[in-house]
């Protein structure tokens, strides 16, 4: 045990922190759950009343693995925020460590220590690790899948190629209930497929007889695993697509009819999200901010992604010649990777840049600029004036991306009003209300059905204590003595209304967040 814990000690120590960025404050921040994490909650209840399914309509279809994983975290310690923020945080810290072990399969233990700390303290990472989306699952199976395949490519055990193989084939099909994007792993293995293939042509024949036994292993792993959802998919073929039709570039709604402008749009945005402009979105990434830790490893990110894409012209080249060499075949595999899982954003027009859709390129992004930095840093190391400061050098380098993420996430958002918004943390304070009032017949909310998943779903418990009421037409409302009508922050405005047709209903209760912001207001007829 003390013999693995010094060998480890970096990745130990990465991993801490790691841990530490996705589960510090996790009860507080997010402070809420937004109405998209609430279908989710719904959908679980669905899973602990007895309907399991591979995948459920809601919300324009969902992929139900993350569910399952949802259900058993609120099968332990209940209905909240927190009890789904910790799923999301738990698969974002298995990325760090499948990200470390696929890279250090590649390029090194140096490399694979500086991308899995990159993962572990970006901030866009963090955000989206303690946001109960189920894209959080994508860069895990993702990097699993990859990381099953290189090691069945790298050994030479025949046993360790069969479970190897059988794990990718698992992985490969439970990706697919995770997230549409996951998608893009299909034209990801095969485009490096046929690149390997077309240089081994003079001899596939023998390579594919020789290992006839382990692809039979893969394609049965792969079957059983994906077969509830692809029979589903066959029965219920208009869930295959969902909500990516409605978002597409090629939507005239969202394109204006030019199509190409559009697109070039998108990317440009997309491209200029890693450098200097993010998502704007708090559900996704720290408001407006880079994608990555600004000038060091943005740049680092942009040598490493040039360097990558030229290596599958290498790759390609090689390929033609049958020389391949396996490190052009790892650097290429990122730029696939890269660009492949880019193709759910680009060929969107909302909400652009978005750091959920660009969930897919996690891992990757992280991966690039640590390969730079390591060729770069192993290029200049040696140099007098360089080695004698090399450890204040690491100092600034890890200490500093260090400090800019943490400010970045455990400062700028958790002291921005717009934060706490953005995840809805006033549902939760009116939902543990309404479970404290439970008077169905003498209560009402004003919420609109979108935002009322939350409410509906934290309440499950006490029956959904309430009646709900159209935020515009509140004041319609016909009240008795002792009635009470409820308002959240999203619906302040109407109560300006509704005071005017029930000047008898008088406010007895307000809640305010730590901003000062009202939160949630109600009336009582009096």
């Amino acid at each position: 045990m003390a013999k693995f814990i010094r060998s480890n000690f970096a990745l130990i120590c990465v991993l801490l922190v790691a841990a530490f960025f996705r589960y510090w404050q996790i009860t507080a921040l997010p402070a809420g759950l937004f109405p998209d994490e609430a279908a989710n909650g719904l959908d679980v209840n669905a899973i602990l009343s007895g309907n399991v399914q591979p995948f459920y309509e809601r919300g324009n279809g969902r992929e139900s693995l993350f569910f399952y994983f949802l259900a058993l975290s609120v099968a332990l310690f209940g209905r909240g925020p927190w009890q789904h923020h910790i799923v999301s945080a738990g698969f974002g810290l298995a990325t760090v460590l499948i990200a470390y072990l696929l890279t250090k399969r590649l390029f090194g233990k140096n490399v694979a220590l500086v991308a899995a700390f990159l993962l572990a303290v970006s901030s866009y990472a963090v955000t989206l690790s303690r946001t109960a989306f189920r894209a959080n699952t994508v860069p895990l199976f993702a990097a699993l899948t990859l990381l099953l395949l290189v090691i069945f490519f790298q050994t030479r055990k025949d046993k360790t190629k069969l479970w190897a193989l059988a794990g990718a084939g698992t992985s490969f099909a439970l990706g697919f209930y995770t997230y549409i994007s996951f998608r893009m792993m299909v034209p990801l293995l095969a485009g490096i497929f046929v690149i390997l293939a077309f240089g081994v042509r003079d001899r596939l024949k023998v390579e594919l007889a020789q290992y006839r036994k382990h692809i039979l292993v893969f394609a049965a792993s792969f079957v059983m695993a994906f077969a509830p959802l692809g029979y589903y998919f066959i029965t219920h073929p208009g869930t295959f697509v969902g909500r990516a039709g409605q978002v597409s570039v090629f939507s005239k709604d969202l394109n204006q009819g030019d199509i190409f402008g559009t697109f070039v749009d998108v990317f440009k945005k997309t491209m200029l999200g890693f450098f200097r402009d993010g998502d704007l979105n708090f559900r996704h990434n720290v408001s407006g901010f880079p994608f990555l830790t600004p000038v060091v490893v943005s740049l680092l990110f942009a040598a490493g992604l040039l360097a990558a894409t030229l290596a599958i012209f290498v790759l390609i080249k090689q390929s033609f010649k049958k020389q391949i060499n396996p490190q052009t075949v790892y650097l290429s595999l990122l730029a696939f990777w890269f660009w492949l899982m880019l193709v759910p954003e680009v060929t969107t027009a909302e909400g652009i840049p978005h750091g959920l859709r660009l969930a897919g390129v996690i891992p990757v992004i992280f991966i690039l600029p640590a390969w730079a930095a390591c060729r770069i840093w192993t290029s200049v190391k040696n140099f007098p004036p360089i080695a004698k400061i090399r450890y204040l050098i690491y100092l600034v380098f890890f200490g500093g991306i260090l400090l800019y993420n943490y400010q970045l996430y455990f400062n700028v958002a958790a002291k921005s009003p717009d934060y706490y918004y953005a995840f809805r943390s006033d549902l939760t304070t009116v939902s543990n209300y309404l479970n404290w009032r439970s008077r169905r017949a003498n209560t009402f909310l004003s919420l609109d059905k979108f935002s009322v998943q939350t409410v509906d779903y934290l309440t499950t418990e006490t029956n959904n204590p309430y009646t709900l009421l159209d935020p515009a037409r509140t004041y319609e409302v016909k009240l008795k003595k002792g009635d009470q009508v409820i308002f959240t922050q999203s619906t302040l405005f109407d109560r300006t209304k509704f005071s005017q047709f029930h000047p008898d209903a008088k406010p007895v209760r307000t809640e305010r967040n730590q901003f000062g912001q009202i939160i949630m207001l109600v009336y009582e007829q009096l």
